[in-house]
């Protein structure tokens, strides 16, 4: 065999070392292929073909082509509309725009006109809240115990356990609002752990805030 095939296998070997040096799993999967192309022509000029080792290393890259397909598809730039942008910037900061699509898929939009008590105190919360527009107000016994701003969740201790909620929330003024559903939060955060710790950190960011502005609404 001439000098010119025997570097194809020494290319391919680089080529794996530097798959498998690189973060990005794309471009660990393009590497695989470019070095399954220089074996394939290695395994074949032979004086006697290996055709097993050109089937598997073709069946390899196959399935990297589809993988890498994939990646770019889930990588193409996407675009969130106003609102989407907004309520990223309130609350998901963390999130990739990519991320926040994902997330969004599973809201609803409400709205609750000035004085509507959108949350009832003592009744179970199965949905998680985040005021986008207008204000509210956290209500125990026709006493207001904190006010709450866009950007601020509601519900965000019993998305952790099956307590009911703890007070009314009445909308002050017209007001926006974004639900998700607490059950199918929490099954799809199972299978996203990235985007859940994004979640839990959000969630801690609110807490703190709803802590402060209740003390601080207790000591006025």
């Amino acid at each position: 065999m001439s000098i010119q095939f025997e570097l194809l296998i020494h290319a391919a070997n680089v080529l794996y070392l530097f798959a498998f040096m690189v973060r990005d799993v794309l471009w660990l999967r393009i590497l695989t292929v470019v070095a399954a192309a220089c074996l394939i022509p290695y395994f074949y000029f032979r004086p006697e073909p290996l055709l097993a080792p050109i089937y598997w290393n073709l069946a390899f890259t196959a399935l990297n082509i589809f993988w890498i397909a994939r990646l770019l598809w889930e990588r193409r730039p996407v675009n969130l509309s106003e609102e989407e942008q907004r309520l990223c910037e309130l609350v998901f900061r963390t999130m990739t725009p990519r991320e926040m699509i994902k997330i969004l898929k599973l809201a609803s939009w409400h709205s609750a006109v000035a004085g509507e008590c959108f949350v009832e105190r003592g009744k179970l919360l199965d949905r998680l809240i985040v005021i986008y527009s207008g204000k509210a107000c956290a209500e125990v016994d026709g006493k207001t115990v904190t006010e709450l701003q866009p950007g601020q969740f509601i519900g965000s201790i019993s998305y952790i356990t099956k307590e009911t909620a703890p007070a009314n929330i009445v909308s002050l003024e017209p007001t926006c609002y974004v639900s998700w559903p607490k059950s199918k939060l929490q099954d799809f955060m199972k299978e996203n752990p990235d985007l859940h710790t994004a979640l839990k950190t959000a969630l801690a960011i609110d807490l703190t805030r709803w802590l402060q502005a209740s003390w601080a609404h207790q000591s006025s």
